[in-house]
């Protein structure tokens, strides 16, 4: 926790990366001159000033306010600080979390996507974030509304493991229709955040949270995007940092297809259509599962039988011969069973 002095100080975090890496204490720094951090690592004269001025900070104050917030910092120079991560053009130097810092030296698929989610987009999501975590892969994105959100939801769910990479400080909830599944996250994931507490979600973070979730990947799953759009900033990201990347293709009148439908046709992005797909780019084996019990009554039964694919629910009470009233009744159980969702158009399905 020294190290931050440091930052506290105002060096600069290339800087600090630099010292991290040469000197095993934060103490040792302070055993050489100024000629000699110029001649050895270009470090001007200015620069060595608020090295050494760092020495006689204080950071207790900055301690008691983390420790009030249960929030921890992961140094650079740690042992638990991924070897992916650290491979990165411009590593983080702290990272602040909340949870379980162990899911970094797991596997992990980075799962992003646009805001403004379709239908199509949301059911994407859901089967693939399923499937994702049902083969013990920790999904990993960015906490913001459509298909980030829906990808820790489904993770949690399913009784997986998520992580949120944020752009703010992880006193700063962003966006705040997402303060349940923040908290959420904290207790049964990781939350991430390179902000110190107070920053708040300025624009110029969110870019740079993006190459975070690519560094902790493997791999990155671009479920549906616009032809511009965060996710193909990390995708863009994710390839110039040797990751693979993965897109689910889309209906091409449909404009929040565009990104992923160019990334495959521009062979940018491998075309996945479950999470198979991916499983066998890596070598790692498909985990099986078994399906739990419905628990359903003769009559749940029938009306979940005959969906196999979505039907409205004309076409529900015609291929059961349950009357519309009753049927509806049904269909209205089995959504509060999760089993069964509405989807566009009156139409109905069952859940993934």
């Amino acid at each position: 926790m020294e190290w931050y002095k440091l930052r506290i100080s105002g060096v600069r975090d290339s800087v600090i990366r630099k010292l991290m890496e040469n000197f095993q204490n934060y103490s040792d720094i302070f055993n050489f001159d100024a000629y000699y951090y110029l001649s050895k690592f270009q470090i001007k004269e200015s620069e060595y000033k608020k090295i050494v001025e760092s020495k006689n900070l204080s950071i207790d104050e900055v301690i008691k306010k983390l420790e009030e917030k249960e929030i921890k910092i992961l140094s650079y120079n740690s042992s638990e600080y991924p070897e992916t991560l650290k491979n990165i053009n411009q590593p983080p130097v702290f990272l602040f979390y909340k949870g379980d810092i162990s899911l970094l030296k797991k596997r992990i698929i980075g799962v992003v996507g646009t805001r403004k989610v379709t239908t199509y987009g949301r059911v994407a999501c859901e089967k693939f974030s399923q499937e994702l975590v049902e083969n013990k892969i920790v999904t990993a994105s960015g906490l913001a509304l459509g298909i980030d959100s829906i990808c820790h939801k489904k993770s949690l769910e399913r009784g997986g493991k998520t992580i949120a990479v944020v752009g703010s400080g992880l006193d700063v909830i962003y966006p705040r229709e997402n303060k349940i599944l923040w908290k959420e996250i904290e207790k049964k994931g990781l939350i991430l955040s390179e902000y110190p507490l107070g920053t708040e979600p300025i624009n110029y973070n969110f870019p740079r949270r993006n190459r975070i979730i690519a560094g902790i990947s493997r791999g990155i799953l671009v479920v549906e995007s616009y032809k511009k759009g965060g996710s193909l900033i990390t995708a863009g990201l994710a390839l110039e940092e040797g990751r693979d990347v993965f897109a689910v293709p889309g209906d091409i009148f449909s404009p929040a297809s565009e990104g992923c439908n160019d990334l495959i046709k521009n062979s940018q992005a491998k075309l996945v259509l479950n999470v198979a797909d991916i499983l066998s780019e890596y070598g790692w084996e498909k985990q099986e599962t078994a399906k739990p019990k419905l628990n359903l009554t003769s009559l749940e039964e029938k009306i979940y039988n005959v969906l196999n694919k979505e039907l409205t629910l004309d076409e529900i009470i015609v291929k059961t011969s349950i009357k519309a009233g009753e049927a509806l009744a049904i269909l209205m159980g089995l959504e509060l069973k999760k089993v069964v969702v509405s989807v566009a158009g009156g139409k109905y399905r069952k859940r993934e």
